[in-house]
């Protein structure tokens, strides 16, 4: 594991730029530390990483837990575009558990946001059964995180959105004024708006949004 990584550390090493650093750190209130590595140059690193260790058999989740656990952002990151290039297919049925894990460590929106509307969604396709007992045990949980994913799991379904779950996700969410809940309700309404923009505005009147989620819910409606 430490050696697969290790060519990647030296990269990123090579790369890091500290005024850049100081930077991403600042803008994200200063929770992570960075090398300073923008994301077009990072996503070049990180390709030739892929191809250089391609071959190689180490555990997937091992892998991911490993990056996840370094100091640096870029390597959770890094963790996210593995996870990123898997299809539904490949998740089995424990590694909700995995995800949670994602979700509920180092959190913030940056990575929370991707992990939800990519790779939980992508699990929730290969097992839609668990969909509604997964997603209100996540909603009712003290956890901003999973809160907020329970909001933006869905943002890549377009037509198969469950507008339902949505709405009902929506209405118990919205009493908490958290801007990070808010936004979420604003988001995921918004996105589905591309696909049902009536629906969605009909639901915003309806239910008397308003603030930053009805704000957002119909910046492309208005």
């Amino acid at each position: 594991m430490i050696e697969i990584v290790s060519s990647l550390k030296n990269s990123f090493e090579k790369n890091a730029n500290p005024l850049s650093a100081s930077k991403m750190s600042a803008y994200m209130k200063n929770k992570f530390c960075y090398y300073g590595i923008k994301a077009p140059l990072r996503n070049e690193l990180i390709k030739e990483w892929l191809l250089e260790t391609k071959n190689s058999n180490v555990n997937f989740w091992d892998l991911i837990h490993h990056l996840w656990n370094l100091d640096q952002r870029e390597y959770q990151y890094v963790a996210i575009e593995l996870l990123k290039k898997k299809k539904a297919d490949f998740f089995s049925f424990s590694d909700i558990h995995e995800i949670e894990g994602l979700i509920t460590s180092k959190s913030w929106w940056d990575t929370v946001d991707l992990i939800a509307a990519d790779t939980l969604g992508k699990y929730l396709i290969k097992f839609p059964d668990q969909k509604i007992k997964i997603i209100s045990d996540f909603s009712e949980r003290d956890n901003l995180w999973l809160n907020r994913s329970t909001l933006i799991f869905q943002l890549k379904y377009k037509d198969k959105l469950d507008f339902e779950l949505l709405k009902s996700l929506v209405i118990h969410h919205y009493p908490n004024k958290d801007f990070f809940i808010q936004k979420a309700i604003g988001w995921s309404l918004r996105q589905y708006a591309k696909t049902a923009p009536n629906e969605v505005l009909n639901f915003v009147i309806q239910t008397n949004l308003d603030g930053l989620a009805k704000r957002e819910a119909l910046k492309k409606l208005t």
